[in-house]
């Protein structure tokens, strides 16, 4: 080992130097590396938060399109009665017009009062039930 020593001597503030510089990288590179993984945790916190943000918009979106589907459903079902009622309401229309196309037919009172003049608004109600 002393003939390593003796090989060295002549380069002992050289090495030093060195030893000195390469300290002082170390300690740069260990300073900028902790600084980088401090930005790379910041900005994951960030992402975190911003993650959590928008997973709570998507949960109020699924809410809001939950609460749309079943408005819709409502739609369509009270669309369904309605054609339902218009149908029934048709139907009572034919009916109430047979009947007074026959009572018409049958009965000569009705015969008369259908030929005279009869007030507008009776006149258009009995014509809609034809």
């Amino acid at each position: 080992m002393k003939w390593l020593l003796t090989l060295l001597a002549p380069f002992k503030s050289e090495l030093f130097a060195m030893v000195g510089v390469l300290a002082v990288c170390g300690v740069g590179a260990t300073v900028a590396g902790y600084l980088h993984i401090q930005r790379q945790n910041d900005q994951i916190e960030a992402k975190d938060a911003r993650i959590g943000e928008l997973l709570n918009t998507n949960k109020q979106w699924a809410a809001h399109s939950a609460e749309q589907d079943r408005l819709r459903a409502l739609e369509q079902r009270n669309t369904l009665l309605l054609q339902d009622k218009l149908a029934l309401i048709e139907q009572q229309n034919v009916a109430a017009s047979a009947q007074l196309k026959e009572l018409e037919t049958s009965n000569a009172e009705v015969r008369e009062l259908m030929g005279r003049r009869l007030p507008d608004d009776l006149r258009r109600l009995l014509e809609q039930q034809r």
